[in-house]
Formats: C-alpha cells, structure tokens, sequence
C-alpha cells in the first residue's frame, strides 16, 4: 500500500524456473455457455449498489499460446454475463469487440466463435433469443484497429445478456491487459493463462481489492514438437464483488485505480533466436532509447541548432537568461500538434523544424539540441502523463508517454516543456505533473522527481458603489499566478482578444460592462490581469425600508464539487491552489448596516489547507475579505470527508448576505 494514494499495488515477476509439472487442472470454468441460473433472471436490484443501472454476473477469460507454422500464437477466449436492472442499463445491449488487422497474416487478429443470446423470464420460465451470424458486423476504426460490434435483442429491464468469442492473434509479444474493474459492479472476474517458457513475462496487479484466487501451477505439453513436452506456467487469477469504477472529478485518470492485470513481455527463449531481452534493466532500456533511431540518434538531426545558439549568446551572458531564450525560442517557433509520444514519428528533426509542427518528442528534443548548443547540460527526460496513469518502478517502456528537457544547472534539477505554448519556463503543464520521470542520459540514468509548481494564485479585486434601483457601479481586477495564469493566456489567446472579451460578455447578462481591458496576456514574464469597469444589475433585494446583497457577487463558490459522501480515489487538483476575494462597498449615505456575516477561519487537518473570511465595517464602507488556500495537489481518500466539509462551509459562508437599514 502506497501512503499517498492508499492504493494497493501488487507485482508479480514471472520467471519460468520450473520445478516440476503438472498435468492441466481440472478446475471447472464459472459460468457455462446456454445455462442461466432463474435466480439471476429474478434478480430485481442488486443490493450493495442499489443505484448500479446493470451488473456483470460473471467476466471470465482465458489466455492461451499454440504455435502455428512454427511462429507463436495467441488465443483469447472471453466469456461475459451482464444483468439489466434498469432502462438506463439498455447501453450495454450495445457490445464491440476490438481486434488488429494488417496485411501481413501471421500478426492480424481473427474472431471466431462469437456467440450472443438475450434472457428473460417469461411465464416463469427462461427464454432465450440467440442471434445469428448476420447480426454481427465489423467496422473499421483505424487502419489497423477494427470492432466486432452488434446490439443484443428483446432487451427489457431483467434481461440476462451473455456472449463468448474468440480471438487468434499473431501479436505473441503483447498479451491483451485484463480490467477485473468495469463502469458497473462486477459479481465475479476471472482470468486463466497459460504462458510456455519460451516467455517471460512481467505481471503486474493493480487492485485496490484483494484476490480471491490466485495460483500459479506448473505444467508441460506440446506446443512445438508433437515428440517434445515443453514446459509452461499456468495462472489463474479471480476477483469477486468488485465495485463500479465511477468518474469523480478532481481525478485525472480511472486507469491508475482500475483493478487490473497487465503483461510486460521481458524475455523471450525461442529456438533459433537464443535469448532475446526486452528492456529487462533500466540500463538496457536507456541504451536502446540513445541508439534508437527516434530518440537519442534524433538529437543529433537539428542542425540549425548551432546558428541558433550562437545568435542567442551573442544577446545574454547570464545563464538563466540564455536558457529562458532557448526555450521560447523553441516554444514561438514550433507548434505542438497534440499528440503525448516518446519517439519521434520523423527520422530527421531538421523537417520537423521546416514544418513548424511535432509531437512532444520532437519538439522537446531539439529543445535538447538547442540548450546543449548553448551549453548547458541538457537531457532527454520519458514520462508518463496524468491521462497515461501512474509511473512504476518496473521497466516498462508503454508506461511511459511523454518526453520533454532536463537541464542540470548549479545543482537544480529544471525541466521544461516546449509544447506549452503559455508557460513560463521551468514550469510543465498540469499534464505532466505526475510524481516522477525517468532522466535518459549516458551515464546515471535515474528517476527525477515532479515537484508540483508554482501555487495556482487568482486573485479579485473589487470595488463597487451601490446605487439606486437595485445596481451596482464599480471595477472589477481579477489577475493570475502560475498555472491559473496558463489557462486564463491559453483561453484569450486561442480565441483572439476580440472573441475572448464579446464571449466574456455573453456570459455576464446581469452585468453591462462599459470596458474591459487584458493585460500582460502576451508577456510571459508578468502576471496577466483582467481589468473591467461594470454595473451590476439586479445586484441586490430591497424589501421594506432593507436592502439584502450577497458581498461575494457572482465571485463566490457556489457549488460543492464533491457530492458524494464516500470517494475511494483522491483528489487531485494537480498544483497547491489559492484564491483570494476582496471588496469595498460604499453604501449609500441614507442606510446604516443593520447585519452582516461573521468572520471566520477553518484550517483543513495536517495543515492541507485554510479558508479566512472577515468582514469590516469602514466609514461609509463594508470590506469583504476572503481567502481560500489548499495547500497540497494531492488529498487522499481518508482526507476527503474533510475536503467536502470544508467546501460546504465555504459555500455557506460565501451565500451570505448583508443587510442594510435605512436611517
């Protein structure tokens, strides 16, 4: 159990040193094809998750190796029961099958076997509907990437929905994850592999839940040689009352909480081939990503690199100048077209520089190229983003999907991300903020923590006069700090001032704004403010000789983003987060206040946080003060009942209203 994630992380290293074998178990499968239980047709609800719209009864899977014309094969046989409890349970009538297709035959995939029956009760008794061949058709998603997609029929609430297939894959080297965790509650999951000597493998287990089995027995058979026994391993691995995997927000990716299994391939024994690695150490993988083609050799491909640098040291003597000039040099000069690699798709850096446009690797390598032209100790640094999942300690290239530039400078570690078009430098996107990255470098290759930075600041300043007939006059000053500041530049500037302000507009329809002005928006180096001069309409309630106004406008949180009473995952805002309001009203000259809200402080446990709130009555003026700080990017499951009550008091706070009197 991790202490930061309360997540429970099991790895399994599979190594093929047999001791004895086995002749193959006999231990009956879960679930039968064509044999459903009445009790399972009568179900009405089911009860440790009342609200669940549909539940899996059963996921059963087996993995199997066979060799064909002397190449491996893989076989995927899948077996899946799914009970309907609600209409809004219909969408899982709806199934597709994913499988690959190529031209060259010995690595596509081919479904085979594919069975689909539809249960219901009907006069008490089980009625099936099976569907036939010329119900399931294939659509083409990719040039590579199909689906086996087809819609179960007489569907009803109560319907019983079970299939099976097959799947015979020539990609040997890549066994399929297993996801024990679905989007609704699983009654029980299960996977059996059978994985010959000539593979070893890396199984890795993620599961917040325990195992109810697993085995690991050992056994030979003929997969090559009818006159040769072959040694293998067979596993076999279950859950049972796995819970709904639910989207929460403040949680980037489900991925790194789903119980799953997931196969790294490390080496291979084939005949003929000896002993073949595959990225089993650190030091093989970080050889293979220097000599790599599209990694390490790519650095050396940028030529312009030279005439650059030269020109940007004729500008700067200073080191941390010089290299801020390379990173926005590289940062104004290359759009990034989106796309979270770790190789580059391009042989040679120098076209990708012609075109103005690459992926992450491509844009952070000649960043690389560039710093080292200027002379810094510059590296390639992999990681894996917040959508990809957690990193591990395990080597496993695919966990990676990332890369961006480390630069060692009087002993600190910064790192930089060419492809945010609005950051300041040593300052990555909230993307790639996810614990640690693996440094690429000839000698002492290492992990390099992620430090979450700078605190996201946003800050109100307001100062408004009320009027008569329910208005307010007066200016708002709202300005931004660290990543706040990226998002508030990347929303302006991806629209155009112009679209940003008349949208800002549209959106305010109880405001008339005379003017709004955007400061700093295009200068990295300063903090990019909003300064808008307003009349708020509507902006208070009279009632007798009283007026009743809420002091934090429409600046104060209104909605608490944790509804839910219990979450199992954390919450992850990404950077330490901090939001300051403050206001002057000048009341008018004939009212007095009459009531107004009561200050107060609420400090979350373990110093994670703070809310202030004052309210202070001036000459002829009510300021309002109010100042919400988290001071961490991460709060664990247990801490969220403190999170979600520290919201609904902020919330309460802020919905309060002062009361004027008329003298």
């Amino acid at each position: 159990m991790t202490p930061r994630f309360t997540f429970h992380k099991c790895i399994l290293l599979i190594t093929c040193v047999l001791l004895g074998f086995y002749t193959k178990a006999q231990t009956p499968t879960p679930i039968t094809f064509g044999k459903v239980d009445l009790k399972d047709l009568q179900m009405k609800s089911y009860p440790k998750d009342t609200a669940a719209e549909a539940v899996v009864l059963c996921d059963y899977g087996e993995y199997a190796y066979y060799f064909g014309k002397d190449m491996p094969k893989v076989t995927y046989r899948r077996h899946i029961r799914i009970k309907i409890l609600k209409k809004s349970g219909f969408e899982y009538a709806s199934q597709k099958i994913p499988f690959y297709v190529t031209d060259n035959v010995d690595k596509a995939e081919t479904i085979s076997n594919l069975k689909a029956i539809t249960w219901n009760v009907e006069n008490g008794s089980p009625t099936s509907y099976t569907m036939s061949d010329d119900e399931f058709f294939e659509e083409k998603e990719t040039n590579t990437l199909y689906y086996k997609k087809f819609t179960f029929p007489q569907v009803r609430e109560g319907s019983v929905l079970e299939y099976s297939y097959e799947i015979e894959s020539g990609l040997w080297y890549r066994l399929r994850n297993w996801n024990f965790q679905t989007s609704i509650p699983t009654l029980w999951s299960e996977l059996r592999a059978e994985i010959p000597a000539y593979f070893d493998y890396k199984i890795t287990l993620n599961s917040l839940l325990p195992l109810k089995v697993q085995e690991t027995k050992q056994g030979s058979q003929n997969f090559m040689r009818s006159s040769v026994r072959d040694p293998y391993l067979a596993y076999r691995f279950a859950i049972e009352d796995i819970p709904a995997l639910k989207k929460e927000p403040f949680l980037t990716t489900l991925e790194n909480y789903r119980s799953k299994l997931s196969f790294e391939l490390a080496v291979t024994y084939l005949p003929n081939q000896g002993k073949i690695d595959y990225s089993q150490t650190w030091e093989a993988l970080n050889e293979t990503l220097l000599m790599s083609d599209y990694f390490g050799k790519q650095i050396k491909k940028y030529d312009e690199a030279q005439n650059i640098a030269k020109l940007l040291k004729t500008q700067t003597k200073d080191s941390l100048a010089l290299l801020t000039a390379a990173y926005q040099y590289i940062q104004s000069n290359m759009k990034w077209d989106g796309e979270n690699e770790v190789f580059t798709s391009s042989v040679n850096l120098n076209k990708v520089a012609e075109k103005g446009l690459g992926n992450s690797a491509e844009i952070n390598l000649m960043l690389v190229r560039l710093l080292r032209e200027c002379g810094f100790d510059a590296n390639p640094m992999i990681l894996s983003t917040r959508e990809n999942g957690l990193p591990t300690d395990l080597v496993l290239l695919d966990r990676f999907d990332f890369t961006i530039a480390h630069v060692s400078l009087n002993g600190k570690d910064i790192l930089l991300d060419a492809t945010s078009k609005y950051a300041q430098v040593d300052m990555l996107p909230l993307h790639c903020l996810n614990e640690k990255g693996r440094l690429i470098v000839r000698k002492n290759s290492r992990w390099i923590p992620i430090p979450a930075r700078p605190i996201s600041r946003k800050v109100s300043l307001i100062n408004m006069e009320i009027l008569p007939d329910q208005q307010m006059k007066g200016n708002v000053n709202i300005s931004y700090v660290g990543h706040d500041a990226v998002f508030f530049r990347s929303a302006v500037l991806s629209k155009g001032k112009e679209d940003y302000i008349s949208n800002f507009k549209k959106n305010k329809p109880n405001q008339t704004i005379s003017k709004l002005d955007l400061l700093a928006i295009d200068s990295l180096g300063l903090m990019p403010e909003m300064k808008i001069q307003t009349v708020y309409n509507e902006a208070y309630t009279i009632a007798g000789d009283r007026i009743y106004y809420t002091p934090m406008l429409d600046l104060g949180e209104e909605t608490n983003p944790f509804k839910s009473p219990i979450r199992n995952y954390p919450v992850e805002f990404g950077v330490p987060q901090e939001e300051t309001f403050s206001a002057i009203f000048k009341i008018p000259a004939d009212y007095v206040v009459e009531e107004m809200p009561k200050g107060e402080s609420i400090t979350l446990p373990n110093n994670g946080g703070r809310f202030d709130f004052r309210v202070t009555l001036l000459e002829g003026e009510v300021k309002i003060d109010s100042k919400v700080s988290l001071k961490k990017a991460l709060y664990s499951s247990e801490e969220y009942s403190a999170l979600r009550e520290f919201y609904n008091r902020i919330i309460a706070k802020h919905a309060e209203q002062i009361i004027l009197k008329k003298k």
